[in-house]
């Protein structure tokens, strides 16, 4: 949680972070009251991460910055609760791919309402214009 007593640092980086953070929170709020309530905040970043693109299970545990052993234990949680399966990599005997299951589709549509709601939240908050300006910088530094 981002302690509003401490003078915060302008950094990017930082700023990020602490952006990332404050959205987890609301975003684990608006959870509240829906079959992904009991999912563990990690597994809802591990879920997200694999639902933008498939990615083996090591890709996901580089992406976090955690261990593999981590990032295995909240797949087969995932998998536990029948949102995704785990299907092998193209041309690999060993490497095993995440992939979304049906129920999975359909955890993604309730995220999706989530986010909306978030947004709708962040134009209240900045306006349309500085939002979708905001937007386009993330996607122009993404892409650089």
């Amino acid at each position: 949680m981002v302690d509003n007593n401490v003078p915060r640092s302008d950094n990017i980086k930082g700023l990020v972070q602490d952006l990332v953070e404050k959205l987890d929170e609301r975003m684990n709020a608006l959870r509240e009251g829906t079959i992904l309530e009991t999912v563990r905040p990690s597994d809802a970043k591990t879920f997200m991460l694999a639902s933008r693109h498939p990615r083996t299970v090591a890709d996901l545990a580089k992406a976090m910055g955690v261990s593999r052993q981590a990032t295995h234990m909240s797949v087969q949680r995932l998998i536990a609760k029948g949102v995704i399966q785990l299907q092998l990599a193209p041309g690999s005997r060993r490497d095993k791919i995440v992939v979304i299951t049906e129920a999975g589709n359909e955890a993604r549509q309730i995220a999706a309402k989530n986010l909306k709601s978030l947004e709708t939240e962040l134009v209240h908050k900045v306006g349309t214009n500085r939002l979708e300006e905001f937007r386009k910088t993330l996607i122009d530094l993404l892409d650089s």
